[in-house]
């Protein structure tokens, strides 16, 4: 039985798509992981992302930050 060249290509591209997927799938739990074990470890300063920075800046730097923009305006 011969199998023509768009189906042997249906059916390559079928399989890589269903390894991409999963390969997609893996990385997804393995940061999920990641972020369980931080929380775990309540070490939320050692990974600053850049979603938190402005967060995490004014609640370090707010005094300095606001003299600065106190200074630069007046």
């Amino acid at each position: 039985m011969a199998v023509s060249k768009e189906v042997r290509y249906a059916m390559v591209r079928a399989a890589a798509l269903k390894i991409q997927k999963r390969s997609k799938v893996r990385k997804s739990n393995q940061r999920l992981a990641n972020e369980v074990v931080g929380l775990d470890r309540q070490d939320y300063k050692s990974d600053v992302r850049w979603g938190d920075e402005d967060k995490f800046v004014n609640n370090l730097f707010s005094d300095v930050r606001q003299s600065t923009h106190n200074e630069e305006w007046n």
